[in-house]
């Protein structure tokens, strides 16, 4: 933007908050990578007049989807981190489109780095 070309104020605002969004971004997606992924599914099984439930935690890996049976005691504390990864990975698709609009707000874009590959 010709604003931010001529302002050296406005443009090194632009680029701190762009780093910080970036620095941002790599901090949640590295949380993210520690949490599981995937729903907590539960099934009854009936077995002389007795009905059982249990729980299990349903994911991708790949083309295979895996079924992973979780005890009790663990499913409060896996939902919570359910509920936790789902916050971070809407949190991570904000930053991600500020900092598209950033790149394109201060000039950093592709365009401009072939130019200067063809004038070397």
């Amino acid at each position: 933007m010709k604003v931010v070309e001529k302002d050296k104020v406005i443009s090194g605002m632009l680029r701190d908050e762009l780093k910080r969004c970036q620095e941002m971004l790599d901090s949640l997606e590295k949380s993210v990578s520690g949490l599981p992924k995937g729903v907590i599914n539960e099934r009854k099984k009936r077995y002389k007049d007795k009905v059982y439930s249990y729980y299990y935690l349903k994911y991708r890996e790949g083309d295979k989807v895996i079924n992973k049976h979780l005890p009790n005691k663990e499913v409060h504390e896996i939902s919570k981190k359910l509920a936790m990864r789902k916050k971070y990975e809407k949190e991570i698709q904000s930053y991600r489109k500020k900092i598209a609009y950033l790149n394109k707000i201060v000039g950093d874009n592709k365009r401009r780095g072939h130019a200067n590959r063809s004038q070397k």
